[in-house]
């Protein structure tokens, strides 16, 4: 009878031992899905002639700050996205031009923008 109290005993500290050791892993998982989960990032460019290159997570868009596009011309605005191609627009503005235009959204997150003139 003593041999059978011992080794229930044992079953039932190894069972708690394993409980506490799954819990451990359980809660470990979970921090680390949620703290390698995807970045809310974003950035913006420089700008060229008050024009400039903003991003969001998986948004972005060519702003242009006051007063307006500097001079008449096409801005180009890009960005990279992550694990896709990068995207681009042409935007022709006129002297003054303050919309925003936004550019086809990224799948996953947006990155590195840019803005030239020609």
């Amino acid at each position: 009878m003593g041999k059978d109290q011992g080794s229930s005993g044992f079953r039932r500290h190894g069972k708690r031992a394993v409980q506490a050791g799954v819990l451990a892993l359980l809660a470990a998982g979970a921090f680390s899905l949620t703290a390698t989960g995807p970045a809310v990032a974003g950035g913006t460019s420089g700008s060229v002639f008050n024009c400039y290159t903003q991003w969001w997570n998986t948004a972005w868009a060519q702003k242009c700050g006051a007063p307006g596009a500097k001079y008449t011309g096409t801005y180009v605005s890009g960005i990279g996205c992550s694990a896709q191609s990068g995207k681009r627009i042409d935007v022709v503005r006129v002297q003054g031009s303050r919309g925003t235009v936004s550019g086809p959204d990224c799948t996953f997150s947006a990155n590195n923008g840019w803005i030239s003139y020609y």
